[in-house]
This record gives C-alpha cells, structure tokens and sequence, in this order.
C-alpha cells in the first residue's frame, strides 16, 4: 500500500505573487531570477513567459532578448518557504499528518485518512478539491516511502496508485540526476555506469556499501522503506498574523482586494481548523517608509467564512484613504471565540432571526461606523428621563424589569399641552421619584389619543398638562 503523498510545486513563490494580482496581469509574462555562480537564472516562470520560449536555468539576459517584456522579479527561498507554511495551513483541513519541505514541497501520511475520506482515491479527490482554491501549479505523487513520493514529484512524475509495484517501476526509470543525492556522489554512479535508480537498487547493499559508503546503503533503504527517517508533522499555530508582499506599489484599497481575498481565506482555513470565529480584525497596509496604516475591523456578530469576513472588511475599507503607496498588506485575527452551539428557551425566537440581525448591524456598523449603530439600554429608574440611554449597540444587551406600557420615542423636553386634546385610554400611572438626587418628580402619566389618532404619552403635574412622547 503506498501510504505517502508528495506535492511539490515547481513554481510556488511566482504562482503565489501572481494569485495576489488582478488576472489580467497574470497573463504576462513574467519571471523570478536567482544568482549563481556568478551567473543570473531564471528559476521560476508562468506559462505566458513559458509559451514564448523562457525556460527555467535559462540566463535572464537571454530570456529578456527572447521576450523584452518579460517582467523580472528577484527569487526569495524564505518568502516561499514562508508561502509554503500557509499552504500547509489551507491543507490541514483535510490532511491531519503533513510534513513540511522547504522550500517547495509537501508530504503527507494517508494511511490514517482513508476510512474518513472513502479510501485512497477519496484522499486524492479531496486534496485535488481543496487545491483548487489555488492557482498554483503542482504535481502530485504517491509513494511507499516519502523519499519515493518526494522523488517522483519533484522529477515531474504524477503516479497516483495504491500499488507500490507501479510506484517502484516509475523510480526505477528515473536518472540518476532526479535522485537527491549530494552532485559527488552522482558523479561517482555516473562514472561507473549507473545511469538511473534502478540499476543503483538492483546492486546489492553490501556491495554499494563498500563501494560508496554507507550513506549509500542508508539512502537506499529510505527509498525502499526499509528505513524510516523521524518525520516532523505540522501543527497549525494557535493565532493568525500574516503577510504578503506585493509585486509593486498599490495606491488604493479597491487595488489590495485580491491579496486581501487570498489572506482572508487564510483566516477562514485558520478559523475552521481551530472551529473558531472572530469578532475583530486588524487590516494593516505597510508603506516605504513610515508607520503601517492600521484599520480595525470589528464584526457586531461572530464571523468566520471568507465571504463574510470580505463583504463587511470591503464596507469598512471604503471609508478610509492610503496617504502612502502599500507595499504589503497584513491581516491579524483579534477577539477569536469558540463555535459553540447556543442554548436557546422552547418559545425564544429563532437563532436564523437573531443571526440575520446580528449580520445587518454589522454591516450598518461598517458602513456608518460603529458610534452611529445604537441601542436603547433600559436602566432600573422610575424617571422616564433617566430609564432608557442610548448606547452602541450590543448583542447581548439586557433590558430592565420595568414592564409597563412606555414609550420608545420621549421628546427632548416635555411640551405644554391641553386636556382636551387628547382621549385619554389608560392610566393614571404615578411616578413620584429621584429624592435622593434632588431632582424629584411628581407627575400622573397617561396614554392617549389626539386628533389623529396618535397615541402620545401625556403626563399632568402642578405645571399642568404635558406631552413627553409617542407610542410607534
């Protein structure tokens, strides 16, 4: 049974940079390059680039001859090893078991997953699925050992079988150039005549032993399984900060929406790893020279899906302006709290009404600000005045006991009033309160209706008669 995956992706760090871009400029050819030996290379290119002759070791001064508006961006193994690290995270969600291999590849152990996921072709369907979301290029292949899945992949072999005798065949014909080993020790096969893996494991151990070293025999029994290396399994972390950095200088906030969409379905992969949602973001645009722009983003209810972390992150951003060009855009998750199920009374309202509440006072929120979104908070006073505040608006707010009949809407100041202007329905209700204050009232209330057959809410004291507010 071939219980390893391998993915490896040849052109992790471009494809990556270009997923952050709008896809209009992905069709242009474009390129990484890297120093060596005193000798500049192309080392990752995307297929416009590729479909007009640049090939990967080709040296950048011809590759700029051959295409001159290929656009050269410099390669930088920590930010893909870094990019590979996030992609781990995305893949965690289904894969349990991943080991990393900087700066390019992925191994995972399959052998605990195929009861959850329908056997080996459900594992491969789902991961197929999952990468997706992505517009990377990869190649993905199985193995009976990790070095033989790493190997197959990494030479561009995708052999994808729950039979370790096609696995062994497709290593077999490899050359000796796709192997791993350090370059001297290729050269030292190649000078004896052993052009391919195959021919090196059909020596025997003791004889490749004595004949290369024991590092050899060491390499050969990894391959075949015989040996198993100590592997390092991912563990996702427990807070969410990351980074992208952009190609060039963005001057807007419509301009950052796609690295804000690969970042915030980040959050998301995070979000469901941990079964959290959020309450809080912090956006931060990061410029030249200069303290970053920060914009905190705070949700009304609990959020954790890509679609609603954009929507509403969108309404905040379009009431801020960039006074600087952003060359990377951040995002960290603030305020994170357990999904947990919530209890609810036999006759309570529905949670769909509640959470549809919740979703239109934060959108309300960011787009009018979270200052301008208020709630009515009812206090233990008797005083109409000092009974109900206004205040930003919470979800878990709580009301007073004061049940009886009383306005939502009181007027500024109580306005003078006649009698006879009104049809009194209910009361009197007394208030006589605020001794301890000195700011004592003494006053019979009622409802009643005026010549409109508007429902008001009059009140008589030794003044006279007044009218303090109205019933909706």
């Amino acid at each position: 049974m071939n219980a390893w995956l391998y993915l490896h992706f040849p052109h992790l760090l471009l494809d990556y940079q270009l997923a952050l871009q709008p896809p209009e400029l992905s069709t242009m050819p474009q390129a990484l390059t890297q120093s060596h030996a005193a000798r500049r290379t192309v080392v990752q290119a995307n297929n416009a680039a590729l479909q007009q002759g640049v090939q990967v070791d080709m040296a950048e001064v011809l590759a700029s001859t051959l295409v001159p508006q290929l656009k050269l961006h410099d390669y930088d193994a920590t930010k893909e090893s870094a990019m590979l690290t996030q992609l781990a995270q995305v893949l965690y969600q289904d894969m349990a078991q991943i080991v990393l291999q900087p700066p390019q590849g992925l191994l995972f152990e399959v052998q605990s997953l195929l009861r959850l996921h329908q056997g080996f072709a459900g594992v491969v369907k789902r991961m197929q699925a999952r990468l997706q979301q992505w517009p990377l290029r990869y190649i993905l292949s199985s193995g009976y050992s990790p070095l033989s899945a790493k190997l197959l992949a990494a030479s561009g072999h995708s052999v994808l079988s729950t039979e370790p005798a096609d696995v062994k065949a497709a290593i077999a014909e490899l050359p000796i150039e796709y192997s791993g080993l350090p370059e001297p020790q290729i050269e030292k096969l190649r000078n004896v005549g052993l052009l391919t893996l195959g021919a090196v494991l059909q020596l025997p151990a003791a004889e490749l032993g004595a004949r290369f070293g024991r590092a050899i025999t060491t390499y050969v029994a990894e391959l075949n399984g015989d040996f198993s290396a100590p592997q390092s399994f991912y563990h996702p972390p427990h807070r969410f900060d990351e980074q992208v950095e952009l190609n060039a200088e963005v001057h807007s906030w419509p301009q950052l929406l796609f690295p804000l969409k690969r970042l915030l379905q980040q959050v998301e992969s995070f979000l469901e790893i941990h079964q959290w949602s959020t309450r809080a973001l912090l956006i931060r645009a990061h410029h030249r020279t200069g303290p970053a722009t920060q914009v905190p983003i705070q949700f009304a209810h609990a959020v954790w899906q890509q679609r609603d972390l954009l929507s509403l992150s969108q309404l905040h951003l379009e009431r801020q302006k960039l006074k600087q060009p952003v060359l990377a855009l951040s995002v960290r998750v603030q305020r994170p709290e357990s999904r947990q199920a919530k209890e609810q009374a036999m006759f309570s309202a529905p949670q769909a009404q509640t959470d549809s509440l919740n979703a239109l006072v934060s959108r309300l929120q960011a787009r009018l600000g979270e200052s301008k979104v208020q709630s009515l908070h009812v206090h233990d006073d008797w005083r109409p005045e000092y009974q109900g505040t206004l205040k930003p608006w919470q979800s878990d707010s709580t009301s007073s006991g004061l049940l009886l009949p009383r306005p939502a809407w009181l007027l500024p100041q109580a306005e003078p009033t006649e009698r006879q202007q009104w049809q009194l329905q209910w009361g009197p209700e007394r208030i006589v309160s605020g001794w301890w204050n000195a700011d004592t009232i003494a006053r019979d209330y009622y409802i009643a209706l005026d010549q409109w057959q508007r429902q008001g809410w009059i009140y008589q004291c030794d003044k006279g008669w007044f009218l303090h507010g109205w019933f909706s």
